[in-house]
């Protein structure tokens, strides 16, 4: 298993014993990236264990802090300052041709669907009784492909 694996599990098991023993809700994700979080959370765990009896939280605290040099991350550059290098090198993207959309293979018959007073008759025929009009006779003209 990766060491971002279990990062993820012991932070994730610690979750679950901290949330069920003590009622301390923590956040996984942050644990297993952030080692000032998991540094905190160790220590809180080792407080835990040692005023409230939960000698479970031990060992996970124990893992978890073992793990803690391997979350040295490399600092990410602001995404503007990462564009403005680019810029300043010459390492952009050449520009590519604006994608046209396809035409059209058949006609849809939606335009032809739509009355000029909208679908909100269609629903209140069942409340209101049918208020049927000439051109409803002519499925094609009123609901996409025929379809009512």
């Amino acid at each position: 298993m990766s060491t971002t694996n279990d990062l993820f599990a012991i932070a994730a098991h610690l979750h679950v014993v901290l949330r069920r023993k003590t009622g301390r809700v923590t956040d996984t994700e942050w644990m297993a990236t952030n080692a000032e979080y998991a540094a905190a959370m160790v220590a809180y765990a080792r407080a835990q264990a040692a005023s409230e009896g939960h000698t479970e939280l031990l060992p996970l605290a124990d893992k978890l802090e073992a793990l803690i040099p391997s979350m040295s991350t490399v600092p990410r550059k602001p995404l503007l300052q990462a564009a403005a290098d680019k810029l300043r090198s010459g390492q952009t993207a050449p520009a590519s041709a604006p994608i046209a959309a396809p035409a059209p293979s058949r006609r849809s018959g939606f335009a032809d669907s739509v009355p000029a007073s909208g679908f909100l008759e269609s629903t209140l025929s069942s409340v209101f009784g049918s208020a049927k009009k000439p051109e409803d006779d002519e499925p094609g003209l009123r609901y996409v492909g025929g379809i009512r």
